[in-house]
C-alpha cells in the first residue's frame, strides 16, 4: 500500500523487512512464522504459559528458517484489520486485573513528531485507564489488559499447571507508573527462558481451535465467576471495557491459574510491515522511534515481571538515517510546558 505522508518524509522503511519475535522475556525471544495461525508459538516461564499467534496483512518479512513468508491468512478476508495478536494462556500465580497490563516499552528515548501529545490525549479519551510517558528516557505506555483487548474469552482449565515460581519477584524500585521501566527490562533480561518443567501445551491450555477463517469470539462470563448479578453481557466488548475502566472493579477481579484466558488485540491503523500509522493522517513511526523495535508487552505492573512479549522489528538499512541521540535528547513534552 502506498502512503502519502503528512510530514512529507521519504519512506524510512525502504530496504527493511519485518521480523516478529515472541517470548516470555527479552533474553528468550524467538522468530515467529507470521500468519501461521494454526500453529501458535508456545511460551513457558515461572509466571505464565501460553500460545501466541501473530497475523500481519501482506506480510513479506523474515521467517524462522528463511522459508518463504506467508503473505496472508483467510482470517483477514474482507476485514480492514492490518494485524492481530492472539494469546491463549494461563497465569501461574494470582494477579488482580489492576496489576496485569498490556502496552509497549522502549529502551531509549524516542523523537515524537509535533503534536504527538495530542494523539496521546485522544487515546486517553478512548481509554481512560491508559497510562503513558512517551517523553521519558525509556518511554512506555500501558493499559489494563481487560481494557485494551478487543476480545476476551475465558474457559475453566482442565488440569493443574506446573513450574510456578516458588517466591514472587518483588520490585526493587517503584512500579512503572511512578518510576519507569528500568526494573522491567532488568528482570526481563534475567528471567530464565522457561520454567524448567517441560509441559504439553494442549494438556495445560486445551486445544488451539483458531486459524484461517475461524476467529476468537467474546465469551467473558468467567471473568467474574460466582457473581450472580452480571455487570456486562457475556459477549459485550464495550460494556466489559467500560466496567474495567474503573480501578475498584479491576482491584476486585483476579486472574488465577484455574482459568485459561483467550485474548486478542487487532487494529486497522498500523502496518507493521512498514511502521506506517494512519489516524486521519499518515506517519511513518520508524524515524520517530529512533530505529527501535515496537515491543508489545503483557506484564505485572506492581512487580514489573513480563508474562509475554511480542517484538516487531524492521531490519536492514532504510534510505533515511534515524534521528541521532541528540535529536531525541532535545524533545520536550509540550503538554507540560
Amino acid at each position: 500500500m502506498a502512503y502519502e505522508y503528512f510530514f512529507g518524509e521519504a519512506p524510512a522503511w525502504k530496504g527493511r523487512v519485518l521480523r516478529c519475535r515472541i517470548g516470555p522475556s527479552l533474553s528468550s525471544l524467538e522468530t515467529y512464522n507470521v500468519n501461521e495461525d494454526t500453529n501458535p508459538h508456545f511460551i513457558d516461564s515461572p509466571y505464565f504459559a501460553g500460545n501466541v499467534a501473530v497475523r500481519v496483512k501482506n506480510f513479506r518479512g523474515a521467517t524462522p528458517e528463511n522459508t518463504p513468508p506467508i503473505a496472508d491468512t483467510p482470517y483477514f478476508g474482507t476485514r480492514k484489520r492490518l494485524f492481530s495478536v492472539q494469546v491463549q494462556g494461563r497465569f501461574k500465580q494470582e494477579y488482580t486485573a489492576e496489576d496485569v497490563v498490556f502496552g509497549a516499552e522502549f529502551e531509549h528515548k524516542v523523537s515524537p513528531p509535533t503534536g504527538a501529545w495530542l494523539a496521546v490525549k485522544f487515546a486517553n479519551y478512548i481509554d481512560p485507564a491508559l497510562i503513558t510517558d512517551m517523553y521519558s528516557d525509556r518511554p512506555w505506555l500501558y493499559s489494563p489488559m481487560l481494557c485494551s483487548m478487543n476480545t476476551v474469552n475465558v474457559v475453566k482449565a482442565e488440569s493443574r499447571i506446573l513450574g510456578a515460581a516458588q517466591e514472587p519477584i518483588t520490585a526493587t524500585e517503584p512500579p512503572l507508573y511512578a518510576g519507569g521501566p528500568e526494573v522491567s527490562m532488568a528482570l526481563s533480561k534475567a528471567l530464565a527462558p522457561g520454567s524448567g518443567v517441560k509441559q504439553n501445551p494442549e494438556k495445560i491450555l486445551g486445544k488451539w481451535e483458531w486459524g484461517g477463517e475461524k476467529e476468537l469470539k467474546e465469551v467473558n462470563d468467567l471473568l467474574l465467576p460466582g457473581v450472580d448479578h452480571r455487570e456486562f453481557p457475556s459477549d459485550g466488548v464495550a460494556d466489559r471495557r467500560k466496567y474495567f475502566n474503573k480501578k475498584q472493579n479491576r482491584e476486585e477481579m483476579s486472574f488465577t491459574p484455574d482459568y485459561v484466558y483467550n485474548l486478542e488485540i487487532f487494529a486497522p491503523f498500523i502496518d507493521f510491515n512498514t511502521f506506517d500509522l494512519t489516524l486521519g493522517i499518515n506517519v511513518n513511526l520508524l524515524r520517530y522511534l529512533t530505529n527501535q523495535p515496537i515491543r508489545l508487552i503483557c506484564k505485572s505492573l506492581s512487580k514489573n515481571v513480563p508474562f509475554f512479549i511480542i517484538e516487531f522489528d524492521l531490519q536492514g538499512d532504510g534510505p533515511l538515517p534515524p534521528p541521532g541521540p541528540d535529536d531525541a535528547a532535545e524533545v520536550a513534552d509540550p503538554s507540560k510546558a
